[in-house]
């Protein structure tokens, strides 16, 4: 049996992270609500904040430099395989074009609801906060939602 390639692996372990998410997601809108979601939105943005803190350490992240948001999550590539182009970038706002996800085909398969991705990015919303705390972040464009691409926004 041959060994499997790196894309397998990271395949296999991204579906499994997207099946997690789902799990923990949909029991949490199930048995709390909306309240229970926000209270997830938040503990994923603070864990976020953790990650993007870590990043300004590291120097993938600049304080101030919101182009550096992108090229944090592009350099993220080979570990994640979410494909991203950067549609636009000013002092006050980014705009990437996220046109693969490794997470769509398990959240549709296993029953997600259309605003998982709302829930799951706040933690990408609280990478972002770490350079600049001014950042809130959404998703106007998302495939759960039926579009072929999704937007991600960061916006003062």
């Amino acid at each position: 049996m041959e060994k499997p390639s790196a894309d397998e692996v990271r395949a296999v372990g991204m579906s499994t992270v997207a099946a997690a998410h789902v799990v923990y997601v949909e029991t949490v809108r199930e048995k709390f609500g909306n309240p229970g979601l926000e209270a997830l939105g938040e503990a994923n943005r603070l864990h976020g904040l953790e990650l993007g803190e870590q990043g300004v350490k590291d120097g993938g992240l600049r304080k101030g430099d919101l182009k550096s948001i992108h090229d944090f999550f592009a350099a993220a590539h080979p570990f994640f395989g979410f494909e991203l182009e950067l549609v636009d970038v000013t002092d006050r706002l980014v705009d990437i074009k996220v046109t693969a996800c490794p997470w769509i085909d398990t959240f549709r398969s296993k029953g997600a609801k259309e605003d998982i991705c709302d829930w799951v990015t706040k933690i990408d919303e609280g990478i972002a906060q770490a350079v600049d705390s001014e950042l809130t972040m959404s998703v106007p464009k998302c495939m759960m939602r039926g579009n072929d691409h999704c937007i991600y926004r960061w916006a003062k």
